[in-house]
């Protein structure tokens, strides 16, 4: 037997989760308003908003460490986004996180703090904006803006206004704007102190949908980690070529990659089709025209200047299309796999009841501002449902249901493995819930699956070889829907009167978010334990990932015993029933 402890979640953790979730729906709500009415400088106020939900937290919950834990959360919750670019704001968020938790390490937890904090993490957007142009059209751009700059000044009669100047002014706006974020945290966060509860108590349901997780209703097999590495080295190599005047590979290179890019993703160029940047690539195409050799020789509107604007806009084309292919690959189920391994498990669970909380807050955010409350008084009701939440997280983290897995390769005898288990359950007076999966051979060939209630002993036909449009395929089998339909009925028909449920099988049809995935997701989060779920090999990493559940037992049939099995299902019932 392989035994899985689950871990405790820490309270730092918790608390990550809340605040995380909450500046991730900030994100997903304001931000959808913004991006819809088009408004400018819509990441600045974004960012601002996020420097008062963290500052404000800052005053309730004083853990170190707590800043930039929220920051990865709501980062990678940020994944879910619709959005074809996910990693610039996803660098973004952490980016502000950091520099909150960093400036409160090195000058401690006073206003000093919070105020530089704020300040330099709204002006991050500002500098990231900076670099991201500069990727895009290279330092061709910072030319054409400084022979604007001069012919702007020359107009106006103000030649000697050094840029630098600008810059600063640009600059002081920002950390402005930071400074009034992180005031309005303080004030925020203080004002609730003086009235928030000692012992906080839930006063509302918080439902919790775990279908909304890291893992939930993603097909595995839709990425590649092949394409991820060529994403990469793809945009990295033409970004080199392109810098070392190496225009004719790096052409051949960049036409052949976006042919890759349209062929494999298809909303890769979903960014192009925006007005913004044609409106963009008018802009910088005729700028070059008429002001690329305008300092040098005051001569306005050269071919050069013009063919200077187009490669711009060729360099910024591909990287675009290129970045919106790469931010697909970077939700791969596979990356954020890696969560789960040793050292990252508290990060997991945390994102785990985040995502499941996520429409909750969403919903309870958006009644807020339904309800025409003033901003401050908005953002005092949503810390005191902060509070709630977190102790509705400790709840629904506590009722982890405990799982018995038995695994084998295909056609080893799994389910009569399974069967031989319950047999000495039900001679115990184990109450059995739950379906087994009997296979049916014909001619010595598997040729589909019975589902055996464990209750009544009936038997109802689940999948055949045999192909029909009207069933569900799954490798070689197509599954009937009236079977599926009832499986799903015996397992929402589970109580905690039940001894144990068994769930046969699991496989590609519910990690693909069809087949017994909602009503496995309805037992976890209803807790209840313990579950056995038989699977093959291949895909039990998955499963564990896929769903949120407490301590683990895998029985390898190729060399555990029946009784064994059965031994650990009825010590773990005992468990559940002191």
């Amino acid at each position: 037997m392989r035994f899985l402890q689950s871990t405790p979640l820490n309270h730092i953790w918790l608390k990550a989760s809340v605040i995380g979730s909450i500046w991730a729906s900030f994100e997903i709500i304001l931000g959808s308003f913004l991006h819809n009415l088009k408004i400018p400088l819509s990441g600045t106020i974004l960012s601002l908003i996020g420097v008062w939900i963290l500052i404000a937290f800052q005053q309730i919950w004083k853990e170190k460490g707590l800043v930039w834990r929220a920051g990865l959360i709501c980062a990678l919750m940020k994944s879910i986004s619709p959005s074809a670019i996910i990693l610039g704001p996803m660098i973004g968020i952490m980016t502000e996180a950091l520099i909150i938790e960093l400036l409160i390490r090195v000058i401690g937890r006073n206003y000093i703090a919070f105020l530089l904090g704020g300040g330099l993490a709204v002006f991050s957007t500002l500098v990231q904006k900076i670099i991201s142009l500069l990727i895009l059209y290279g330092f061709n751009l910072v030319k054409i803006l400084e022979g604007l700059y001069k012919f702007s000044v020359k107009q106006i009669g103000m030649e000697d206004l050094s840029p630098y100047v600008l810059v600063a002014i640009i600059s002081a706006i920002y950390i402005i704007a930071g400074f009034a974020g992180a005031t309005g945290g303080i004030i925020t966060g203080k004002r609730y102190s003086k009235i928030r509860p000692s012992t906080p108590t839930v006063e509302r349901d918080i439902v919790f949908q775990s279908n909304k997780s890291l893992f939930g209703n993603i097909q595995f097999d839709n990425y590649s980690i092949i394409n991820l590495v060529l994403n990469f080295i793809a945009i990295i190599l033409i970004l080199l070529l392109l810098n070392l005047d190496l225009l004719i590979p790096a052409g051949i290179i960049a036409v052949t990659y976006v042919i890759f890019c349209i062929s494999n993703y298809k909303n890769s160029l979903k960014r192009l089709k925006k007005p913004g940047f044609w409106i963009s690539f008018l802009l910088i195409t005729f700028g070059a025209a008429f002001i690329w050799n305008w300092l040098s020789e005051g001569i306005f509107f050269t071919m050069e200047g013009f063919m200077v604007g187009l490669k711009m806009n060729a360099r910024a084309a591909v990287l675009i299309i290129g970045f919106a292919s790469l931010s697909v690959e970077l939700r791969n189920p596979v990356i954020k796999s890696v969560l789960y391994n040793k050292g990252f498990t508290s990060l997991y669970q945390s994102l785990s009841l985040s995502f499941s909380a996520l429409p909750y807050i969403i919903s309870a955010i958006a009644s807020t501002r339904n309800h025409r409350t003033k901003s401050g008084q908005s953002l005092k009701i949503i810390l005191k449902q902060a509070d709630d939440l977190y102790n509705a997280f400790e709840r629904e983290h506590s009722k982890k249901p405990s799982i018995v897995v038995i695994t084998g390769e295909i056609h080893q005898g799994k389910t009569t493995f399974a069967g031989n288990v319950i047999n000495i359950l039900r001679e115990k007076k184990v109450n059995v819930c739950g379906f087994l999966a009997v296979g049916v051979n014909e001619n010595g060939e598997r040729t589909g699956f019975n589902l055996l209630d464990l209750k009544t002993g009936e038997y109802t036909k689940l999948c055949t070889v045999s192909q029909n449009k009207e069933k569900i395929k799954s490798g070689k089998y197509f599954f009937s829907q009236e079977a599926i339909k009832k499986g799903k009925n015996l397992l929402s028909s589970v109580n905690k009167n039940c001894g144990v449920v068994f769930i046969d099988e699991i496989g590609p049809l519910e990690l693909a978010g069809s087949g017994w995935s909602n009503s496995i997701d309805e037992l976890c989060m209803k807790g209840i334990s313990p579950q056995v779920w038989i699977m093959r090999k291949s895909v039990v990493d998955k499963a564990l990932r896929r769903w949120y559940t407490g301590d683990i037992c895998i029985f390898d049939i190729s060399h555990d015993t029946v009784e064994e099995t059965a031994s650990k299902i009825e010590e773990l019932i005992s468990r559940e029933q002191k």
